[in-house]
C-alpha cells in the first residue's frame, strides 16, 4: 500500500474518531481540552487490543487497532503539536 493511500485510511479514522466523540455522551471534550496523558491512556488501551487480536490470530483486527492508534496519535498532535524531527548530518 503506497504512503498516500495510507495517509487517505488515516485522514478517515480521524473523521470517524470525531464523528464518535461528537456522538459519546461520556467525554464530550474536544480534543484539545484532553491531555497528552489521555492520549496515551487511550492509544495504549488500543494497543492492547491490537495485542489480543494477535494473540487469536485475527491480522486484520490488529490492523484496524493499529489504525486507531496511528489516528490517535494524529489527534494528539494536532492537539498539541509535534516537535519537528532533527535530521542528522
Amino acid at each position: 500500500m503506497e504512503r498516500q493511500e495510507v495517509y487517505r485510511i488515516l485522514d478517515g479514522e480521524r473523521d470517524y474518531q470525531n464523528t464518535v466523540r461528537k456522538e459519546n455522551e461520556k467525554d464530550t471534550r474536544e480534543d484539545y481540552e484532553k491531555s497528552i496523558a489521555d492520549f496515551v491512556i487511550y492509544m495504549e488501551h488500543t494497543l492492547n487490543k491490537a495485542k489480543t487480536s494477535i494473540y487469536t490470530l485475527d491480522d486484520e483486527e490488529a490492523l484496524a487497532m493499529i489504525r486507531k492508534v496511528t489516528a490517535l496519535g494524529v489527534a494528539a498532535g494536532e492537539s498539541f503539536g509535534f516537535p519537528e524531527r532533527k535530521m542528522r548530518g
